[in-house]
């Protein structure tokens, strides 16, 4: 385990945190057995996740008859992004990423059983992804389930880099027909309730006590907000701390300075302030070394968003000792992979967030309680959405979201909210 200053590497030249070729690659693998022990055991109804088809039959079979998806747009409520003409500095992709469509899927059982599933976002808007996706779903349909891989890319479809949303597909689906949780699957259940922050953008130093005391008035202990090289960021905090003092929070700078020297000067003033800082420099080796021995506030690194490149790289990470904690993605399967080994490290982590809606949010939900290491409030934004389309909508209760017991993710369309935000 890794105490404050953490374990030191005595390579001190400049290097970029990226992946590493020696044998990280075999601990991944071995680590990702241990976290996902329960996953493993059910896959393919009792085959292990290295084993095919034609390797194991168990006779068993969950036939999808046939897919639905639904193009919808469900807009941030007002006043709940940025704030209004911010500046030069404001993240383009905040002013346009809730008017981006998504899909949801709904996948039908020869049993009659339907598993839910969302996309992704910022993909359901690329010229390559309706082909990808159609040609997917062409794939799933007549399938049987447990023919599917969940341990593969993508779930083993034809295009894994659109497979996004099938995966809570099948877990919801494997839950549903076994009687049993989406947790359950994913190695069991580690917390029965999940930490969650109040999410916004970039604010004036004037509405920041308003969106704090919102935060407080929606039942959350803490709030997360964006900033950017040259924004008054530490009257920002001093603002929120005159109306909030026991509000916990988090700065997410988007890596908006260039290194340790940029942002130090920063970094000293915060001090003065209990507050976790989220990824204020681009992710180089000695810049980051250099921030976490000079800041006594809690450093965060968002290294793993998936993909096998980012799980090497937030190894680096730990090796070389960079942060506190770590802002954690990917699939439910890859996030509680990247949260065991954070474990191991004896780090702290939370889910980032998909920009997503109410079938997205209730998957982070499962993905965490899932894991140890997922106890720093998480990031999930259904509820500044017009509506999550879910009949009973994720519920906040003193910071946390109750992890559901029912079979698969636990949730229920609203189809008249569905058909409401359904675009052509």
């Amino acid at each position: 385990m890794f105490d404050r200053h953490g374990a030191r590497s005595a390579r001190h030249e400049e290097d970029t945190i990226t992946p590493k070729s020696y044998k990280r690659r075999d601990f991944l693998k071995k680590s990702t057995l241990g976290a996902l022990g329960g996953a493993v055991l059910l896959n393919q109804g009792g085959c292990a996740a290295e084993q095919t088809p034609t390797s194991c039959d168990s006779g068993r079979s969950i036939k999808i008859e046939r897919i639905e998806t639904t193009k919808v747009v469900v807009r941030m409520k007002p006043g709940t992004v940025n704030s209004e003409n911010f500046g030069p500095n404001t993240d383009e992709r905040l002013l346009t990423f809730d008017s981006l469509p998504k899909f949801i899927i709904r996948a039908h059982t020869d049993s009659g059983i339907v598993g839910l599933g969302e996309t992704g976002h910022y993909q359901s808007s690329e010229p390559w992804f309706a082909e990808a996706f159609s040609e997917n779903i062409r794939f799933l349909t007549g399938r049987n389930l447990l023919e599917l891989n969940p341990g593969a890319p993508g779930l083993g479809l034809p295009y894994p880099e659109a497979a996004t949303g099938f995966e809570m597909v099948y877990y919801d689906l494997l839950g549903k027909t076994l009687g049993v949780p989406v947790h359950v699957l994913l190695g069991g259940r580690f917390q029965d309730k999940v930490a969650v922050t109040y999410w916004t953008g970039q604010r004036t130093i004037a509405e920041l006590p308003m969106i704090a005391q919102r935060a407080i008035d929606n039942n959350f202990k803490h709030l997360k907000f964006k900033s950017r090289k040259g924004d008054p960021i530490v009257k920002q905090v001093e603002a929120i701390r005159k109306v909030a003092p026991d509000l916990g929070l988090t700065v997410d700078f988007n890596r908006s300075y260039a290194d340790s020297a940029d942002f130090l000067p920063v970094a000293m003033e915060l001090n003065n302030f209990k507050i976790m800082i989220e990824d204020p420099v681009v992710h180089t080796v000695d810049s980051y070394r250099e921030l976490r021995e000079k800041m006594s506030n809690t450093l965060v690194i968002t290294p793993a968003q998936g993909d096998a490149e980012g799980a090497l790289r937030m190894l680096d990470v730990i090796q070389h000792g960079l942060c506190d904690a770590v802002n954690l993605g990917g699939t439910m399967q890859e996030f509680v992979r990247d949260a065991y080994v954070a474990e191991i490290a004896g780090m702290s982590a939370w889910h980032g967030s998909g920009i997503e809606l109410g079938v997205k949010d209730m998957s982070f939900i499962h993905a965490a309680a899932a894991t140890r290491s997922c106890t720093i409030p998480s990031d999930i934004l259904s509820y500044m959405r017009g509506s999550d389309l879910l009949v009973n909508p994720l519920e906040i209760v003193d910071g946390y979201v109750e992890v559901p017991r029912t079979p698969g993710l636990g949730i229920e369309l609203d189809e008249d909210k569905l058909q409401h935000y359904t675009v052509v």
